[in-house]
């Protein structure tokens, strides 16, 4: 019996009409090559809500409740080699044609309403667990609308604030949008030797620091979110480095979000490889099972974290320093108890 290929399940979807296929030029993305995505239609909502388990509560600390527009699904066409969502998706996404959906009327409607019924200052990420916020931009057109009705306060009276998380570097269409200062702009990054050591296609480092420069000096809250740390041989002086070399640009983001390599069980490299993305060029020798995750030993995430803060906070004195998904006990070691993570809004300690 024929078996059938890895693509069978999103090849279907097209045959259907569910999904059309869509090539994008490197003038839409900003990255070396063309690329294709899949547009579909989102029969479910397009506000997602988290929350941790009691569990999950006792051991980790996460924002007990933060919100995201579900823009996209699957991986987001970037091809890094552990992202996550290689796994949650399996065979119904193809990491290299990302799903976006397109019935904007709903996603509007739906964003209107929540800002009219939020809780005062809370967060809304736009797509930040599903998608990249901004490396479709250009082509999506989402924040030309998004924006402004978090920049109005006639459409925002609850001061919710929106989160942008993106390894792109397109930020030119976002410069004479009426943000207010409820908008937040993160990079995704680390020191290039660490990025070419398990991120695919995406921009240079060197790329994204100088878009986050531009949303610095637009009035953005300016976040970076150095998620994974690795630790190949030398790994100190690169990261000292990197925030040398940072700030004496004038880099100033307002929060750093760290987090060490982790993943949700060890299927995930066998489902990378039946796609194709190759592995990354170091892992970390040592995770064990903690809880849901594979992770670093607690010793050992204590020991880079005790060697990274330092860094930060002697090259970047004014800014706050949160870890992501953390447990309690740890965080109480290294005395980070702060809610200044990188979901947040403007207003945590």
């Amino acid at each position: 019996m024929a078996t059938k290929p890895l693509t069978w399940w999103v090849d279907e979807r097209v045959r259907k009409g569910e999904w059309k296929e869509v090539s994008l030029s490197p003038r839409i993305t900003g990255l070396d090559r063309e690329v294709s995505i899949f547009e579909g239609q989102r029969k479910s909502s397009f506000i997602k809500h988290f929350s941790l388990s009691k569990k999950e509560r006792k051991e980790t600390w996460c924002p007990p409740i933060w919100y995201d527009l579900a823009i996209g699904s699957g991986p987001c066409g970037l091809l890094c080699r552990s992202c996550f969502l290689i796994l949650t998706h399996r065979i119904k996404r193809d990491p290299r044609r990302h799903l976006i959906y397109t019935n904007y009327e709903d996603m509007k409607r739906e964003v209107r309403k929540w800002l009219m019924t939020c809780s005062p200052h809370t967060t809304l990420g736009l797509g930040i667990d599903c998608s990249d916020s901004l490396l479709y931009d250009r082509y999506t057109g989402i924040t030309q609308w998004l924006i402004p009705l978090f920049g109005y306060p006639a459409h925002n009276p609850n001061d919710a604030e929106l989160i942008l998380l993106t390894k792109s570097a397109n930020v030119d269409q976002l410069q004479d949008l009426p943000h207010n200062h409820k908008v937040i702009v993160s990079f995704s990054l680390n020191p290039q030797p660490i990025a070419d050591l398990w991120e695919g296609i995406a921009p240079s480092i060197d790329r994204r620091l100088e878009a986050g420069l531009k949303v610095q000096a637009w009035g953005y809250d300016y976040r970076w979110r150095l998620d994974p740390i690795l630790t190949p041989p030398e790994w100190q002086a690169i990261y000292l480095d990197f925030f040398k070399a940072t700030s004496k640009a004038s880099h100033r983001p307002s929060r750093i979000t760290l987090g060490t390599y982790r993943e949700k069980n060890t299927q995930l490299s066998l489902w990378a490889e039946k796609w194709g993305i190759p592995p990354m060029d170091w892992e970390p020798p040592d995770l064990v099972k903690q809880g849901s995750h594979h992770h670093l030993p607690h010793e050992r995430r204590k020991e880079i974290y005790a060697t990274i803060i330092p860094m930060i906070q002697s090259h970047f004195p004014e800014t706050k320093v949160a870890l992501c998904k953390e447990t309690h006990t740890l965080r109480r070691e290294l005395g980070i108890c702060n809610a200044a993570c990188n979901c947040l809004n403007t207003l945590g300690p």
